[in-house]
């Protein structure tokens, strides 16, 4: 793809990703720069436009590589572990970019008496009103799945491949026990007998409960309760090792002829944190707040993803400034940049981020600007450096000698010798971010608890390590994609190795 293509591409996609969010539409793909909010998404729309606006118009037909370049991207293909990690790190951020596609509690299609309705690119809700239910708040297309195959009369209802929202999504989690063959109750999948609270509900009125029983290693064991369609308890009794001892009607026997309308599942609500199922949709278990952890890596994921892209973009911008002015003009120029980064440097960041944390909701922008304000200093050291070294190179001095001006000498000749160090940099800078993120989440300073959040689940992991799941899945989702990223990082130090190939001619 050449640079104006590509260019055309980003221009499109920015202004389609403005155009839908404007029209209230969440079409997965073009909603991924809002996910970290409205201001973060204008401001990388905007960037990306202004930037696919910059290719489209100064571009060229074709990428203009030097050879030197060619042998780099050569060099860094040859290095197997790094390139293969470059390319897994391409998938997994297309797999986020399809975003509710795959993951979330609105349904990507429902037919209703012959109607289509799309909600899962919708911005407002859809009451469960128009689908028959008996309320105005959103549907719960869950329950609504479950209501259609239960009365098989057409309609049908597709959910996303995880039904669970990375956020605010805490649905109860209840399950149907199994009698075996030695006569106890257990949870599907688990060979341990059930112990807790069970009970049976009305055919006709699902969520309202018939009878209650307490079980102790899969058999009945302790108090029970009736309960008749209207929700009065008219029954009690108790259990002692599976046979009942004692019972009481309240209403002359009606208690045992409501039998009839109960249904035979023994289920039992499960509370948070819970295992791992395939049964319940709950693929890595549930936090301790009862949100899906597939669903929350998943969100968490995006976050960084975002997190990175405005990182990258702000250290850059301020560091190549910084950096670039101060080793070019030297002198006093120098002096007063060195000062202020020492300045800089002894700012208490930790500090910082209390205060604002106790002040405003640390939204992922400005989490992301607090970081980024004290996280510059390194690149504009590096590109000082960089900037006093090439300043002293004979082709500087030839550009001068010719009638070049400033300018031209820093953007055409000084700072394209200097993107070498940058591209180095950038993946140890998302590596920073990614980790400066978890350990403030960790810590109770990050993001608001709506918020999806590996260092949060790592915080609930620590806490009670008797719910490994919770913090194996957290820590083996960080590990994975900075080692990922760290692998990518050394393939290109190496590539890019000033001893290898020189960018001086």
């Amino acid at each position: 793809m050449s640079p104006r293509n590509f260019g055309l591409l980003l221009t499109l996609y920015a202004a389609l990703a403005g155009v839908l969010r404007g029209l209230g539409l969440n079409v997965p793909v073009f909603k991924v720069p809002f996910l970290g909010g409205e201001t973060a998404g204008w401001i990388l729309s905007v960037l990306f436009f202004l930037v696919g606006l910059w290719l489209l118009i100064s571009g060229s037909r074709d990428w203009q590589l030097s050879p030197l370049t060619l042998k780099q991207i050569r060099r860094f293909r040859s290095i197997k572990q790094g390139y293969w990690s470059f390319l897994i790190l391409l998938a997994l951020t297309g797999v986020a970019m399809l975003d509710n596609l795959l993951v979330g509690r609105r349904a990507l299609a429902v037919k209703y008496e012959g109607q289509l309705y799309l909600p899962f690119i919708q911005d407002g809700i859809i009451p469960g009103s128009k689908f028959g239910l008996g309320y105005e708040a959103e549907t719960d297309y869950r329950e609504l799945r479950k209501l259609f195959q239960k009365e098989n009369k057409g309609n049908w209802v597709v959910l996303p491949l995880i039904p669970f929202a990375p956020s605010q999504d805490s649905p109860d989690v209840i399950e149907v026990l199994e009698k075996r063959g030695d006569g106890k109750y257990y949870r599907q999948g688990i060979d341990e007998p059930f112990s807790g609270r069970a009970y049976t509900s009305f055919k006709e009125k699902p969520t309202q409960k018939r009878r209650e029983y307490t079980l102790r290693y899969g058999v009945f064991q302790g108090e029970m309760r009736g309960w008749d369609a209207k929700g009065e308890q008219n029954e009690r009794g108790k259990y002692q090792d599976g046979k009942r001892t004692t019972y009481t009607d309240y209403q002359n026997g009606a208690g045992e002829a409501l039998e009839t309308q109960a249904s035979p599942d023994l289920q039992a609500q499960i509370f948070p944190p819970a295992a791992p199922s395939w049964h319940n949709g709950h693929f890595l278990g549930t936090s301790s707040s009862g949100g899906d952890i597939l669903a929350t890596l998943f969100g968490g994921w995006q976050q960084a993803l975002l997190a990175s892209v405005l990182y990258v973009t702000f250290v850059f911008v301020a560091g190549v400034v910084v950096g670039g002015v101060s080793g070019y003009f030297g002198g006093l120029t120098d002096l007063l940049g060195q000062r202020i980064l020492e300045i800089w440097a002894a700012l208490p960041f930790l500090f910082v981020v209390m205060i604002v944390s106790s002040l405003i909701e640390p939204r992922l922008l400005i989490l992301v600007g607090i970081i980024a304000f004290f996280g510059w200093k390194g690149v504009a050291s590096y590109i000082r450096t960089e900037t006093l070294r090439e300043k002293a190179r004979d082709y500087v001095a030839a550009a001068k000698l010719t009638g070049a001006s400033t300018g031209r000498i820093l953007f055409k000749h000084v700072l394209p010798n200097t993107i070498s160090v940058l591209v180095t940099l950038a993946p140890f800078e998302v590596t920073g971010i990614i980790t400066s993120l978890a350990a403030l989440d960790f810590l109770g300073f990050g993001l608001p608890p709506d918020e999806p959040s590996w260092g949060r689940l790592l915080q609930e992991g620590t806490e009670n390590f008797n719910y490994p799941w919770i913090v194996a899945s957290a820590f083996a989702a960080m590990v994975i994609v900075l080692v990922l990223v760290t692998f990518v990082g050394e393939a290109i130090r190496e590539a890019f190795d000033p001893k290898k190939f020189t960018t001086y001619r």
